[in-house]
Order: C-alpha cells, then structure tokens, then sequence
C-alpha cells in the first residue's frame, strides 16, 4: 500500500491574490489622484474659473456682483429718494425691466426698519401687470444681521415675477433693498450670491 501523498502547500497562489489585490487598490488610488486633478485644474474639467466679480463700497456696506451685471448711473430723483445703488443683469431703457435687478437705498425715516419696510412692501411690483399682496417672510440675514423681509409673487410681460424687500436700521437712518427676479417664482442664485458677499461697515 502506497503511503499518502503529502498535502501540496499553495504559496503561489495566495501571493498572487496578494498582488491582485495590492494591484486593484493602486488603479483604484490612480483613478482618485486623476479625478481630483481633473476636477481641481483651472477650476474644474472644463478649465472655468470663478466667476469675474466687481467690488462696490458705499458708507454702510460693500459687496461684489458678478462683473457682467451693469451698475446704473443714479438720476437726481432717485438720488433725492434715496438710491445709492441700482445694479442689473441687462441693460434696460425708461420703465422697462431687466431679468434680475438689485436696487438699495438709504434714507430718513421717523419709523424703524421694521415699520419701515412693513409699511412700504405695498410698492413692492408697482411696474408689474399683476401683483399680490406683499407677505412677511423670515428675516434674511446679511453678515450676520438679521432684516425683517417681505415678498410678493405676480406677473410681467407674460413672465412670473418675485421681488423681496429688507430693512435694516443703519445709523440714524434705515437702508432698504429691494431684489427681482422675471421668469421664475424665486430669487435667482445670481442675486443670493450678491446678497451672500454683503458686508456691513464700521459705520451701520
């Protein structure tokens, strides 16, 4: 009777499971390295960067938009009511409206910013065709500091419109900005991104 072959032992074939998986785990690092670089070069794989922006200062804040947008020279009525900025997505003529528009003003007032802009969301669409009425919504915060908000939704040239309004008290006086947006039932990101950099002075 022959005796028992002796078991084979199989070294072989654990190392190259080792290097099969050593192997799957370096194409995996190489794929990761390579997307990351892909996504990160020139700000992403289509080589765009951020997005060219303008800086504006007045006395009680600054900010940036976006440098494609128009910043409109302020006639002397408007001056006399308070605007101290009107920025636009497109240029527009007289009482037309452009797609997204950015409007601030600063001005005496005997109420506070609360009452203020309460009593003054009336106007808020007054050049639309329709509007409703203007509802209180939550306070938007702006660096850090919180404005009473109001909102109404209506239509123009056939297109839905939203616009909001927020107060702040700002020294003695009460600064308000008024936001629209044409085509759509929300702010545009283009103007959250606006409101985003805003940034309070040492002087509000």
């Amino acid at each position: 009777m022959a005796p028992p072959a002796p078991r084979r032992s199989r070294p072989g074939i654990w190392i190259a499971l080792g290097c099969a998986v050593l192997l799957i785990l370096l194409l995996l690092i190489a794929v990761t390295v390579g997307v990351v670089h892909l996504l990160t070069r020139d700000g992403g794989e289509d080589g765009a960067t951020a997005p060219e922006t303008v800086q504006v200062s007045q006395e009680y804040f600054s900010l940036r938009y976006p440098a494609e947008w128009f910043e409109g020279e302020i006639s002397e009525d408007s001056a006399s009511s308070g605007m101290v900025l009107d920025l636009r997505d497109e240029q527009v003529e007289g009482e037309e409206v452009a797609t997204n528009s950015l409007v601030v003003y600063v001005f005496d007032a005997t109420l506070h910013a609360k009452s203020e802009c309460e009593r003054q969301a009336i106007w808020i669409g007054y050049l639309w065709d329709e509007v409703g009425d203007p509802t209180t919504i939550d306070p938007i915060t702006l660096d850090g500091k919180e404005l009473p908000s109001h909102r109404a939704l209506g239509t123009h040239d056939d297109r839905e419109a939203v616009s909001e309004m927020y107060c702040a008290d700002v020294g003695d006086q009460v600064l308000q900005i008024l936001v629209e947006t044409h085509g759509a039932a929300e702010v545009s990101p283009e103007i959250r991104a606006i409101l985003d950099s805003w940034r309070w002075s040492d002087a509000a």
